[in-house]
């Protein structure tokens, strides 16, 4: 399967009604991510087109992600929407991520008290959390609205984030920008519609997700024998190949089939080495990748005088083991 960093697909959902994939493949759009329901559990709010449309794609040789829109306003309702989810997905083996779509486009939220960051971030947090423990990779969606007033930074700056922004370039550049939809009514790049599909919403990709998902072992695929070392066409750390690894994974924030035991090594060591985290504290030694992790790991390599990227490659670990 062809490498999807730096491709552009479409995202789909039942208001597309029947849509022929083949002519958005003939377009030059190579992925796409399709809605599955809405809200709580109940064949009601399914994605009426969803079904059909992952059928259409897997024959197509399309690589498929889901999303779903929330209108959680309780935790039991949170418990409601992630069974959602998952009846949807059962026996289904997406190449491309899970995202939560995390909008009030009909002031649903608003109109019912629960458009606040408390009531959102709890939501957001339930669902990608329940995602990541059944096996998934989660994905958040959302824009400007959602990164600035609703979603607290801890849960946004731990997930991939898929940035909603229609214009000519990406208003949001943090590290975690995996996808950005960059038109749908509006284009201002290369146009609203594809012939014979009608009026779209449109995206762009810069993970190979496909490679990621299939090697660590997401989303219902047999993790590969190779784990995370195959070519997924990026550079990996220290500029080393990812099938220079053996014993030693590399390890990052986003991106990596991190080992829990290992990550506890990086932070017994960087603790051990006086490094801190961003809130200015030691490291908790739990195995998470989080933010203060990747700080404290930078501010490690610009001290070592080597690229400073927050991932773990090779000759990070050499220095932190202080091998030569």
């Amino acid at each position: 399967m062809a490498s999807m960093k730096n491709k552009k697909g479409v995202d789909i959902s039942y208001a597309n009604g029947y849509i022929d994939l083949s002519k958005v493949k003939q377009a030059g759009y190579d992925f796409v991510m399709i809605r599955c329901g809405y809200g709580s559990d109940m064949t009601s709010q399914d994605d009426s087109q969803f079904e059909a449309s992952v059928k259409k794609a897997e024959k197509l040789g399309i690589p498929w992600g889901a999303y779903f829109y929330t209108y959680s306003l309780s935790p039991e309702q949170d418990k409601s929407e992630l069974q959602h989810i998952l009846r949807l997905l059962k026996g289904k083996k997406p190449t491309m991520p899970v995202a939560i779509d995390i909008e009030d486009a009909d002031d649903y939220k608003l109109k019912h008290g629960g458009w606040n960051k408390e009531n959102v971030t709890r939501n957001a947090k339930y669902l990608l959390e329940g995602l990541a423990k059944a096996g998934y990779y989660p994905m958040i969606y959302s824009g400007f609205d959602g990164m600035e007033h609703y979603i607290s930074a801890e849960v946004w700056n731990k997930y991939d984030i898929w940035f909603a922004h229609w214009a000519r370039k990406c208003g949001y550049t943090g590290k975690n920008l995996c996808m950005w939809q960059y038109g749908g009514e509006t284009n201002l790049i290369d146009g609203n519609s594809i012939s014979g599909v009608g009026t779209i919403d449109k995206d762009f990709c810069y993970k190979d997700y496909p490679t990621i998902i299939k090697n660590g072992g997401y989303n219902g695929w047999a993790k590969s024998s190779a784990g995370n070392t195959a070519d997924t066409g990026e550079k990996p750390a220290d500029g080393i190949r990812k099938d220079a690894v053996l014993t030693l994974r590399y390890l990052g924030r986003t991106g990596y089939d991190n080992d829990a035991d290992q990550v506890k090594t990086v932070q017994r060591l960087l603790n051990a080495l006086g490094y801190k985290g961003k809130n200015g504290k030691a490291l908790d030694v739990d195995g998470v990748f989080g933010v203060n992790t990747e700080y404290a790991v930078i501010a490690f390599q610009k001290a070592q005088k080597v690229s400073a990227d927050g991932v773990v490659g090779i000759v990070t670990w050499k220095l932190l083991l202080g091998v030569k």
